[in-house]
């Protein structure tokens, strides 16, 4: 005997603009039976390596073992590595 089994997903993007929606659209869908994921945007997620090479920057600044730079010179910089 075979058994064949639909493994055929929809996938529905909805992009809410009114916080107050999202809990009447997910009470909807939990009446229907559906499951679904809620993500969250935000501008910029940064990685934990990012926010501990961060942490670091910031503590080495006010131990003293790092300098603030005027941003002219890091603007200098980085038109000197990408013109």
């Amino acid at each position: 005997m075979i058994s064949l089994v639909n493994l055929i997903m929809t996938t529905l993007t909805v992009n809410i603009q009114n916080e107050k929606d999202l809990p009447v659209l997910k009470e909807i869908l939990n009446r229907f039976g559906l499951n679904y994921v809620v993500d969250v945007e935000s501008d910029y997620a940064f990685t934990d390596a990012e926010i501990k090479d961060l942490l670091k920057t910031k503590q080495d600044f006010i131990e003293g073992k790092t300098t603030a730079r005027d941003w002219t010179d890091i603007e200098e910089d980085l038109n000197s590595a990408y013109n």
